[in-house]
């Protein structure tokens, strides 16, 4: 039902953005799973989940930046072959073999989910680019997912006290 409103479509494209930084240029690269051309010229990007899509809450606070960092990209003509144009919606869609085949969850605000993404990116470029910043192991112990893969390797218990503090 959506081509019949598109004047483009791309799968699985590619694209960066560079940003300038105090030393010197950061690029972001993304691969974009579908990216469409409305009518009208502006752009839809969506991205497909099996598994759960970031919540809506998590987009707007900028723990889940993916769509509109890709926003930013595409808003700039950043992906390969398609023009630049303002990006009028962004989603994810969930896919399922359930009845209903899963469910989209949208965002009609994407220029000023791009725009806050990039001003984060670019905190964070200025940031990072100041040798006296520290990596920290775990920066937002909050925002930590409950379960990660690679525990066993980071071996932060090893040099954390038992509170899970960093020494």
């Amino acid at each position: 039902a959506r081509r019949d409103d598109l004047a483009g479509l791309w799968s699985e494209v590619s694209g960066s953005h560079a940003f300038d930084g105090p030393a010197g240029p950061f690029t972001l690269t993304a691969k974009a799973d579908r990216i469409e051309r409305n009518t009208d010229g502006t752009l839809a990007i969506v991205d497909y989940k099996t598994g759960s899509p970031p919540a809506k809450k998590e987009v707007r606070a900028g723990l889940s930046p993916q769509l509109p960092l890709e926003a930013v990209i595409a808003a700039a003509g950043g992906f390969e072959g398609v023009a630049a144009g303002e990006v009028e919606e962004l989603a994810y869609w969930h896919l399922s073999s359930g009845g209903d085949g899963g469910a989209v969850t949208a965002f009609d605000d994407a220029t000023a989910l791009a725009e806050a993404a990039a001003a984060g990116l670019a905190d964070l470029i200025a940031r990072f680019d100041d040798p006296a910043t520290p990596y920290a192991a775990i920066p937002d112990p909050e925002a930590a997912p409950r379960f990660n893969d690679y525990d066993h390797l980071e071996r932060v218990k090893e040099w954390s006290d038992r509170d899970g503090d960093e020494p």
